[in-house]
């Protein structure tokens, strides 16, 4: 397989390209970033800024399939950072898709997130679930999932969209609750809960999410997937997980006076079922497989 991999620099990219490499693939790596992380003589790196059309004239090679993990992630409820993901998240696939139509690549693998559900009724979001965001990040992906869907419909294009819930593991830097945590511990400083810390949500092991990847790759299936661990777990169980996998001291208090976020899990039968996709990590195994590298 001859595979470009669009965010190889980021949490997920870097380990899905560490993963076709060990596997015996070549990979063109496209990032901003201009730093190379792998040494392979099967690893080519090329600064790219896919925001601007024009830049993917640096792109000479012939490709298999595109693995999409570029993101511009901001979290929380501010619009601060929304032109930042119009123009990473959004615009970027569109220039993708265009490249891919372009060079006549079949295959797209791209990644979206459960943040395009926003506030699910059930509380369980499954793929055919209202689609609603309430975050910048989530509007930019649900739009360059649109794009993906337009794209196919015009083009034949083959693309698999796989949604996954929030990811932790070796390279993880966004400022959510999992890190956040994760650093008071190491510092065995206070942990603080919202409201009775029952609000839950799925988290994925980054290697889950890597192999989610790899089989949609193989199975050569189209259509939308989410994918997690298939577990809620509350910021309650997070907080004791984490420092209990940390040898931590730091206490757990509650502030009844935050309002908690609310909670949602995701429902991964159909990933499960066609695409073979079994989590092989629960938060408590992700955790301490994540602390044997950074020790």
């Amino acid at each position: 397989m001859n595979a470009l991999v669009f965010g190889p620099n980021g949490l997920i990219g870097a380990h899905l390209v560490e993963r076709l490499l060990k596997e015996g693939h070549k990979v063109t790596g496209a990032s901003r970033n201009q730093k190379k992380l792998f040494s392979s003589s099967k690893y080519n790196h090329i600064s790219i800024d896919i925001s601007k059309k024009e830049e993917f004239k640096k792109l000479k090679g012939d490709y298999d399939i595109i693995f999409n993990l570029a993101a511009h992630i901001a979290t929380g409820y501010s619009t601060d950072e929304a032109e930042d993901c119009l123009l990473i998240n959004a615009l970027g696939t569109l220039h993708i898709l265009e490249f891919t139509v372009e060079k006549k690549i079949e295959r797209l693998i791209h990644s979206s997130s459960v943040t395009v559900y926003g506030k699910p009724k059930r509380r369980i979001a499954y793929e055919k679930s209202p689609t609603n965001p309430i975050i910048v990040y989530g509007v930019s992906k649900l739009t360059s999932e649109m794009y993906c869907n337009m794209y196919s419909e015009l083009h034949g294009l083959k693309i698999t969209i796989l949604r996954c819930s929030p990811v932790y593991g070796l390279g993880m830097s966004q400022e959510t609750a999992l890190p956040i945590f994760i650093e008071k511990a190491r510092k065995n400083e206070e942990i603080a809960l919202y409201g009775d810390g029952m609000r839950n949500q799925d988290y994925v092991y980054v290697d889950d999410v890597v192999e989610a990847n790899m089989l949609a790759a193989e199975k050569k299936v189209t259509g939308v997937f989410n994918i997690g661990s298939g577990t809620k777990t509350t910021m309650k169980y997070l907080a004791e997980t984490i420092v209990d996998v940390f040898d931590s001291s730091s206490k757990i208090f509650y502030d009844p006076n935050r309002a908690q976020e609310f909670s949602i899990g995701i429902d991964i039968a159909k990933a499960r079922k066609t695409l073979g996709y079994e989590p092989k990590y629960d938060i408590k195994s992700g955790l301490q497989q994540y602390r044997s590298f950074t020790k």
